[in-house]
């Protein structure tokens, strides 16, 4: 082998390693930001992330945490709402189309159905506490900041 050969092959090999590290360090950025946007969707998410822009003092903490607390349950209801709706436009698109399909096409329609099911339909997906708040950025016990701090 060649030098030149041998250059082209380490530029091949370094190449191939940079793609797959990109490729490993997006679909970690890209799954940190879903799980981000799930966590909105619960209450104890939703105050984590107003507490976390608004970075607000003991004092104001403890003018706004009943806020915060009120906004996050009505933020839930507002998504269990919208799921609610979104699953009775699911079964009226299947009650409609259903006389129109083959047999084959129902048998992927009630695929595709039991998929969004599982996939957007589990119980308590968007309920309180789903043990999803990222790591490494969470409040350490008794700090000011923490919705369930029993401070006075």
């Amino acid at each position: 082998m060649n030098e030149r050969t041998k250059y082209l092959f380490s530029l091949v090999i370094v190449l191939l390693i940079g793609i797959l590290l990109g490729f490993l360090i997006n679909g970690r950025l890209v799954k940190a930001r879903v799980n981000r946007l799930q966590d909105y969707f619960t209450e104890q998410g939703f105050r984590y992330e107003f507490i976390h822009m608004l970075d607000p003092t003991p004092e104001q903490m403890d003018k706004i945490r009943p806020i915060l607390m009120d906004y996050g349950q009505k933020n839930r209801e507002n998504m269990m709402q919208y799921r609610n709706r979104q699953q009775e436009l699911m079964m009226n698109l299947q009650h409609d189309l259903l006389p129109y399909l083959s047999q084959d096409q129902i048998q992927r329609m009630k695929y595709m159905r039991n998929r969004w099911d599982r996939r957007f339909m589990r119980p308590n997906r968007f309920g309180p506490g789903n043990g999803r708040m990222r790591r490494g950025r969470g409040m350490p016990p008794g700090s000011p900041h923490r919705m369930d701090s029993n401070r006075p």
